[in-house]
């Protein structure tokens, strides 16, 4: 006999809550195989040959929900002096395939009490019933009301006002959706998290719109629910918050996690829609940042762009200054011959859109980065108003894996960005007939390269290991794919785990 050493990993504020489950599942198991076990919070110890550890290892493979908050490192012998457990452990119900197998043959013994137009439904006829009366009333274009594990929800075939979207199962997400191999996994894991995903072309004007929030069923009540509708060919339902009596509600025997909503990079990295109160952005950058000397880049929509060194004081790196109206940065274009000599070609190719970009109201110069590409798509044309969001949606739309390169440089004294290569470049673009998505991607691609030499000359200067990256621009997952892409690792980039941004 050896002692092996499960070991894991807690993350974020639910780590404690599901370790504890893990470690009871894992002891209940280990005790049904004769197995001796010990425990710590982020490690399992089991007594056993090397065929006894395998033949666990492979149960958990099948039987174990991954989880967001408590990871799996790896497993290894261990010559540590332990006090080893023999007594019965209660399994919670988390089992996966137990849960599958339950739904396939008509077991409801995962759902509790069920009152379905506030009458009790007191056994498996009567609740098989409720719940094919709720499709019924949803095939037939009705809403209704539900009140799950996380509240009350409306339920419709039909997109609501600020709804997300719960899909029956995750080939039906596969199927109507661009993600990834890292967001499915996360989509099914036992949090059962929301994730923005971002539809394939032909489901936009169903969904009316091209990004939504995907989820899978997070309580065995939606699930029962989600098997019956895959057998009328529903594979999705758009689901919103209501304030009204629910016409169904249920209790489940399973744990309840909270509402959570991540964006997930490609390379599994999980960055939380939270917001935390703070002002001004120095504090909330203190709630989470590295202690050891770093470099922080906080990037808001409408908040100043940050750029900072900590060495035990936060210093300024960068004060960014830009220009932000049209018609100032069509000015900035024509600070040379080359520039003047676009311009007049950019004029012939686009008379109307020159004439009224140059009648714009000059503004003040902005600290915001984002107000400069506001201000450079409208430039393009491909904005008729000041929308920093609107770069961000027309990449969305982009299929490839490379756009345009559009130059981004910084001036030297002081150091800022310098507008006029980026104009120059991207309106070059722009007369060569290049489509919206396509440069909008080219100037997100291009900017992440750019702050990403901007981070690796900081790392090389000041010897700085980490940084720090916060902010909601961070969130839109068509740019921080690039950021995961472009940063250098040489500088080891470091996220806030519980909030990206601030509320004042």
């Amino acid at each position: 006999m050896e002692n092996f050493v499960f070991k894991f990993e807690s993350i974020g504020e639910l780590g404690t809550q599901v370790g504890a489950l893990l470690m009871d599942f894992l002891s209940a198991h280990a005790h049904a195989q004769n197995l001796s076990y010990a425990t710590t919070p982020e490690a399992f110890y089991l007594q056993a040959t090397p065929q006894q550890a395998q033949s666990f290892a492979d149960f958990l493979s099948q039987h174990l929900p991954l989880a967001l908050s408590f990871k799996f490192v790896g497993v290894e012998v261990t010559g540590q002096t332990l006090e080893f457990n023999t007594s019965p452990k209660m399994a919670p119900p988390i089992d996966v395939l137990e849960e599958r197998n339950a739904l396939e043959h008509g077991n409801l013994d995962g759902i509790g009490e069920v009152i379905y137009e506030q009458k009790p439904c007191l056994d498996f006829a009567e609740i098989t019933h409720a719940f094919q009366d709720i499709l019924d009333r949803l095939q037939q274009k009705q809403h209704v009301i539900l009140k799950t594990s996380r509240g009350i929800y409306t339920l419709s075939c039909t997109p609501l006002e600020n709804s997300s979207v719960l899909f029956m199962d995750l080939a039906s997400v596969l199927s109507l959706t661009r993600l990834d191999q890292r967001s499915a996994q996360a989509l099914c894991t036992l949090e059962k998290p929301q994730l923005v995903a971002t539809l394939k072309e032909v489901f936009v004007s169903d969904f009316k719109g091209l990004e939504i929030y995907a989820q899978l069923p997070y309580d065995f009540g939606l699930a029962l629910l989600a098997h019956l509708g895959l057998k009328r060919d529903i594979s999705y339902l758009f689901m919103a918050p209501s304030p009204n009596t629910p016409h169904l509600s249920y209790t489940t025997k399973a744990p309840s996690f909270p509402h959570q909503v991540f964006s997930v990079a490609k390379n599994g990295l999980l960055l939380p829609h939270a917001r935390t109160h703070a002002n001004p952005t120095l504090e909330f950058v203190r709630q989470e940042a590295p202690k050891e000397p770093h470099l922080v880049l906080y990037l808001n929509f409408e908040r100043p762009t940050c750029c900072w060194v900590y060495d035990g004081v936060y210093k300024e790196l960068l004060r960014w200054q830009v220009p932000t109206s049209p018609s100032t940065l069509l000015q900035e274009v024509q600070k040379n011959a080359k520039g003047r000599k676009l311009y007049a070609n950019y004029q012939k190719a686009y008379p109307e859109l020159c004439a009224r970009l140059e009648q714009s109201p000059i503004t003040e110069p902005s600290h915001n980065l984002l107000d400069f590409l506001a201000g450079l798509l409208q430039v393009l044309g491909l904005s008729k108003t000041h929308d920093p969001y609107a770069l961000f949606d027309q990449a969305k739309s982009f299929l490839r894996t490379k756009g345009p390169y559009i130059d981004f440089k910084l001036a030297k004294d002081p150091p800022n960005l310098n507008p006029a290569p980026t104009l120059r470049s991207a309106m070059s673009y722009a007369l060569g007939g290049t489509d919206a998505p396509t440069m909008c991607f080219g100037i997100l691609d291009s900017l992440a390269q750019f702050l990403g030499n901007i981070i690796y000359d900081t790392h090389t200067q000041f010897h700085l290991n980490h940084v720090y990256l916060c902010g909601e621009v961070f969130l839109q997952k068509v740019f921080l794919d690039l950021c995961v892409e472009y940063f250098p690792k040489e500088c080891t980039p470091i996220f806030p785990l519980k909030h990206m941004d601030y509320l004042a």
